[in-house]
């Protein structure tokens, strides 16, 4: 055997063990593959807005995408921006454009820029679960729209608490969101409906606003002991005492042993 003919063995034994590799992690969950239709469609709206084709994407196009959300998502809801895109690509017999280094290099800078995390907090299908566990009291409806714009659209705390109602823009299948990023011009984000209504970001936001009677200023808002919706926004603290208050008890347990 040459040289040569050793290293291409060698090199389709790597491929060969990365692809069962890939096999052996079994196809994602329903849930996961909800929230990778809801990433593709956002992909898709921001494509035709920005004159650019969604199938097949180049590494610049998705790398813009990625960009234009950086101000308003996390690293992590980037992340599995990224693994929507590579599996709408595949699905169809495309190569995926996301391995680019120009992509990576998007998601790197992402990561660098996120302030570090002191324990792992709740996956987006954890998070779904945890809002559709909420009641239908003020505080309930109030949770679950946040819960589920936190795990579908990726918003993080400081984002929403700063959302206004003036922010918001409803349409019959898709809410968007103008979000303010520090003085630089508004990004927009759009979140699509969901089929269940019990975890459709776009109805929860529509039921809480209606029952708490929010039509202009802060979209979340404090509630005082006596079940009175106050005017005055929520703090980036109460964000995360709510998902924490909202933590089942086993889960809970589970991210203190995960915790570093």
């Amino acid at each position: 055997m040459t040289a040569d003919a050793g290293a291409g063995l060698l090199q389709a034994g790597r491929v060969d063990a990365r692809v069962r590799s890939r096999r052996s992690k079994g196809p994602a969950s329903p849930e996961t593959l909800r929230l990778y239709a809801v990433d593709w469609t956002a992909f898709e709206t921001w494509c035709a807005t920005a004159g650019q084709a969604a199938l097949p994407a180049n590494a610049a196009t998705i790398a813009a995408f990625l960009s234009a959300g950086t101000a308003s998502l996390s690293a992590g809801a980037l992340a599995r921006r990224v693994s929507a895109i590579s599996l709408k690509h595949r699905q169809q017999g495309f190569g995926s454009p996301t391995v680019n280094e120009t992509v990576k290099a998007v998601l790197r800078a992402a990561r660098r820029d996120a302030s570090p995390r002191r324990r792992r907090g709740p996956t987006p299908v954890q998070l779904t679960r945890m809002a559709a566990a909420c009641g239908g009291d003020l505080a309930g409806l109030r949770d679950r729209a946040l819960l589920l714009l936190r795990a579908i659209a990726g918003l993080g705390p400081s984002v929403l608490v700063g959302l206004d109602v003036e922010h918001l823009q409803f349409a019959a299948t898709e809410l968007t969101l103008s979000l303010d990023a520090d003085g630089e011009p508004m990004s927009r984000v759009t979140v699509p409906s969901a089929a269940d209504r019990s975890v459709c970001p776009v109805q929860a936001l529509r039921d809480w606003l209606h029952v708490s009677g929010t039509q202009f200023g802060p979209v979340f808002r404090k509630i005082d002991r006596w079940g009175s919706v106050e005017h005055r926004r929520l703090a980036v603290g109460s964000i995360r005492a709510i998902v924490g208050r909202r933590i089942p008890p086993r889960l809970r347990r589970s991210l203190k042993t995960a915790a570093p």
